[in-house]
């Protein structure tokens, strides 16, 4: 069975719905994965326990208040029952192995679950390039800034055949742009492994000891063709995933049952053998010799 990815809808709370891109779904499904879709209404726990992976897209800013700050008047609007809901879905994601892909906001909420900060706007880094491009109005696979990739990431042994390789220890590519925060100091257990030319974190990945596949992109890699890849290698992560999950459940269940077994077998074997202990009993009580009384 294909491996079933959890992402996690935006909510449009001045009309009461649940919305996502489609393109997301598509790039899922043309992956080899099951995509469901997932809201705040349920918890992290029932996700968890049904889904192989886990997409996090685009959305909100996440409130400084996950990372010791209070909103400056940058902050645009922000979605605090999704920050909680998605911060602890990568928490307990990562201690059960769960692969993690996060696009945009997605990777700013991994890092944040892990105990790195944001840039709540781009304006506080100095000469910063522009990274805030209007979706409307240049459409979303433009390709307006440069990337470099560490060669020594797992990002790039993903995407090199894909990429033109011009120097030894970086690789660059042209990616779209539609974000005002960006990752500021790194959380625990991953590392940044991509760079805009101002400096930027551009993408993350779990580190080398890291349990399971954490990644994360700040572009939007599903209008990119060059991207399948990366969605290829998590649902592969996700499948994998699904595998070991699966195995460790049978030799639960297998466990379970041998140990039923083995009590049904002993709860049948103590009636036989507490008759045997009675019937040993009466038999030495009635074979020992009468005691001699004949006279001479």
């Amino acid at each position: 069975m294909k491996p079933l990815i959890g992402i996690i809808g935006q909510i449009d709370h001045s009309r009461n719905r649940l919305f996502l891109d489609k393109t997301h779904i598509e790039k899922i499904a043309a992956a080899g994965g099951i995509p469901a879709v997932f809201n705040t209404a349920a918890s992290p726990d029932e996700v968890l326990e049904h889904v192989d992976g886990i997409l996090l897209i685009e959305g909100p800013d996440v409130h400084p208040h996950f990372y010791g700050e209070d909103p400056s008047g940058a902050i645009k609007y922000v979605d605090v029952d999704r920050d909680e809901f998605e911060i602890s879905l990568v928490r307990k994601a990562v201690e059960r192995g769960v692969p993690i892909l996060g696009i945009c906001r997605g990777m700013q909420v991994i890092n944040v679950a892990l105990g790195g900060t944001l840039y709540q706007d781009l304006n506080e880094i100095p000469k910063a390039i522009k990274h805030d491009w209007e979706l409307k109005l240049i459409g979303p696979s433009q390709r307006v800034h440069g990337v470099r990739i560490k060669m020594s990431s797992k990002l790039y042994g993903i995407l090199k055949d894909e990429l033109d390789i011009e120097g030894t220890n970086e690789v660059y590519l042209r990616v779209n742009s539609f974000h005002h925060q960006a990752v500021k100091r790194v959380g625990e257990g991953i590392r940044p492994v991509a760079y805009a030319v101002d400096g930027l974190i551009e993408a993350i990945e779990g580190t080398e000891d890291a349990e399971g596949f954490i990644m994360g992109v700040q572009w939007q890699p599903e209008y990119l063709p060059e991207m399948e890849k990366l969605y290829e290698a998590f649902v592969r992560a996700a499948a994998e995933y699904r595998t070991r999950k699966l195995e460790l459940e049978r030799v639960e269940i297998e466990a379970e049952l041998k140990e039923k077994l083995g009590k049904a077998e002993t709860e049948e074997e103590a009636p036989a053998i507490t008759e045997e202990r009675d019937e040993s009993h009466h038999s030495s009580e009635t074979t020992d010799s009468p005691p001699d009384t004949s006279q001479s």
